[in-house]
């Protein structure tokens, strides 16, 4: 299940990131030492949460629930004040089968990186890497890890992947990559 929930975000931000006409959003080279971490277990449906946040005043959009009884999501995306100018509708998808989420519009690219934090509880994570970490993924699949404030974590007792406050300069597909 988490493999096909990692497939899946890949997949879909493999897609939104092709779709991407602008220049200012450069793909990282990809980096061998990283591979989307695959999971055996997920999200049973497709999740959307979209919001409109005045890009001046800046706002703040949340995910939570248990999509399946067993996986359980937390995320929270803050829109610092002056991040961009006029209004616009914000989405975050996860599809369902990766540990990946994806941020919409794309391509969009701010003045004031976003803060993003989230927790996926409920996943097999035994044998996970604990130096897992929170990236970038390309159109052209090349992941790159992304600055944080905060950190990563991978709580094997608890089966839970955290990310606090990883900087999102711009919308695109993210994920946990080991």
């Amino acid at each position: 299940m988490k493999s096909t929930i990692l497939s899946f975000f890949i997949a879909v931000g493999l897609f939104f990131a092709g779709c991407s006409d602008q220049s200012s959003i450069s793909s990282p080279q990809q980096d061998p030492q990283l591979s989307i971490m695959q999971m055996s277990n997920g999200l049973h449906k497709p999740v959307t949460i979209k919001k409109n946040i005045d890009g001046t005043v800046g706002g703040q959009i949340d995910m939570a629930g248990s999509f399946d009884g067993v996986v359980s999501v937390d995320a929270s995306l803050t829109v610092p004040a002056g991040a961009f100018q006029g209004s616009m509708d914000i989405s975050m998808y996860m599809e369902g089968s990766l540990a990946v989420i994806d941020f919409g519009p794309t391509p969009f690219t701010f003045d004031i990186p976003l803060n993003f934090s989230m927790t996926i509880s409920g996943l097999n994570l035994i044998g996970v890497d604990k130096k897992l970490q929170f990236v970038y993924i390309a159109p052209n699949g090349s992941l790159q890890p992304i600055e944080l404030n905060g950190t990563t974590n991978v709580d094997q007792v608890n089966d839970r992947l955290t990310v606090t406050n990883a900087q999102i300069p711009h919308f695109s597909r993210y994920g946990w990559a080991k």
